[in-house]
């Protein structure tokens, strides 16, 4: 039993800061940034505006996308590290703001950067047990809550933003979301994780060796295990952490630069959301087509790593 891609949906918040803008603030330049990250802009939340908030606009921009409603779903996953509340999760939270009336099921993931791959290893398990009809699966950040702005290492790097999938079940097992695999390391943890008072932690230099290694080596676990090469994928889409991890990841995997979709210089790192929000990016510019076989890896703090293999 498989799955296909029936709806997604985007929500990126109004306000846009820019690496001038850092410049105002802090010790560094646009030049700088651009040169060690690839990121020009991102999106900054208001202070009032919350993940929940977000992520029930990319929701509902989703369910019109696939001309559904929230009772249509029958299973919501969230990918989310930034939640304002210990609980409820951000899914029932959703639930609520949407009015849903069939009690279906509503939970969190927490992978960071990974967490989006998590989530839909998790709807490919539901699926292959036949147990779920249409799950639908929401990456939402709000990032700013975490940054230092007085730290120039990571205060540029991340963003705010939201994105959602839905999927319905399908007699085909080669199109929706076709193979997936996630992996962690805990031992890991001192390189990059956040702090009781919201503080970012990382060990830049290591948490680059990490990721150009972990990526690559989840990417070529799914190709292998699907029996396809780099050449049968129409798109690779890294997690948009850093334009010099995603380039370093496409020479290892030996995947030419114009099939890397690359949205890091306008959202920045915005965690759980970066894939989902550059799918949809992907198919509001028409650089993605429904049909095309799509290679996701991802990386995080954790350490958390993984892939997936999608047909849209």
């Amino acid at each position: 039993m498989g799955s296909r891609l029936v709806g997604y949906g985007a929500y990126l918040p109004d306000r846009i800061m820019t690496n001038t803008d850092f410049e105002r603030i802090m010790d560094t330049t646009d030049d700088w940034i651009v040169s060690r990250t690839g990121i020009r802009q991102r999106h900054i939340a208001r202070d009032d505006e919350t993940v929940v908030d977000m992520a029930v606009i990319a929701s509902q921009r989703a369910l019109d996308n696939a001309h559904l409603t929230i009772d249509d779903i029958d299973m919501l996953i969230v990918a989310t590290t930034t939640p304002e509340l210990d609980f409820p999760s951000v899914g029932v939270q959703i639930l609520g703001r949407l009015s849903a009336t069939k009690n279906q099921p509503a939970f969190d993931v927490r992978g960071a950067c990974t967490g989006y791959i998590y989530a839909l290893h998790t709807a490919r398990a539901f699926f292959t047990a036949g147990i779920h009809k249409r799950i639908m699966i929401v990456g939402a950040e709000k990032m700013s809550r975490f940054i230092d702005w007085g730290d120039r290492s990571t205060a540029v790097l991340f963003g705010d933003g939201a994105g959602a999938l839905i999927f319905e079940r399908s007699s085909s097992s080669y199109s929706g979301i076709i193979d997936t695999v996630v992996m962690a390391d805990g031992t890991g943890f001192d390189m990059l994780h956040g702090t009781s008072d919201h503080k970012i932690i990382m060990n830049g230099p290591e948490t680059y060796k990490r990721a150009v290694m972990s990526m690559p080596h989840a990417a070529r676990y799914i190709m292998e295990h699907a029996g396809i090469t780099a050449n049968d994928v129409d798109w690779i889409i890294p997690h948009q952490a850093n334009l010099r991890i995603i380039e370093s990841c496409a020479q290892r995997l030996e995947f030419p630069l114009d099939k890397i979709l690359v949205t890091v210089d306008k959202h920045a790192n915005t965690s759980g959301a970066s894939g989902v929000l550059a799918l949809a990016y992907g198919f509001e510019s028409g650089m993605i087509e429904h049909g095309q076989l799509i290679l996701y890896p991802a990386f995080g703090s954790g350490l958390t790593w993984g892939a997936a293999l999608i047909r849209v």
